[in-house]
């Protein structure tokens, strides 16, 4: 089979440069037409839910909270993929969309769901905000304060008055 074509590319040269040419001038124009993105997005569309749970346990947060609002993304129209992260006082929760979703319209989706999961919540939980639209580009940075003199209170007096302002 390979002969072969070997063998009539060897006949017909003519016909093989003239289409190799078609081929590069195809190219070239194509090249130039087609636009280039310097920081393409690497991700589907995706909406975060910041909700502030102030004294909570991870584990608390994640029982009460995350997983709540997890359960209520995932039935949401176009929803990809749903996950959290959970920490002390702070669940956040990140809704990717399908290819192709337009941002504006899931995060529409999202604050209807946000609005009915938000009554089922417990009283002392701030209701769950949209974080601002970001690409990847831009991550949210989760910061732990330890230390082995201070108690928990100290430290959370120290992050909320002095590094919190300074962030």
């Amino acid at each position: 089979m390979i002969n072969r074509i070997i063998k009539y590319s060897l006949d017909n040269r003519q016909l093989v440069v003239f289409i190799s040419l078609l081929l590069i001038v195809g190219g070239v124009y194509t090249a130039t037409k087609i636009e280039i993105d310097v920081f393409p997005d690497l991700t589907a569309p995706t909406v975060a839910i910041l909700t502030d749970a102030h004294g909570m346990a991870a584990e608390e947060v994640e029982k009460l909270i995350s997983f709540p609002i997890e359960s209520a993304m995932n039935g949401a129209t176009d929803v990809r993929r749903v996950r959290s992260s959970s920490t002390f006082g702070m669940s956040i929760v990140w809704v990717e969309f399908d290819w192709g979703t337009d941002i504006y319209k899931a995060r529409q989706i999202v604050s209807e769901k946000i609005s009915i999961i938000g009554t089922h919540l417990p009283e002392d939980v701030e209701i769950p905000v949209l974080a601002p639209q970001t690409s990847i580009m831009g991550e949210i940075m989760l910061i732990s304060v330890t230390s082995d003199s201070l108690s928990m209170f100290e430290l959370r007096t120290i992050a909320e008055r002095q590094i919190k302002q300074q962030l």
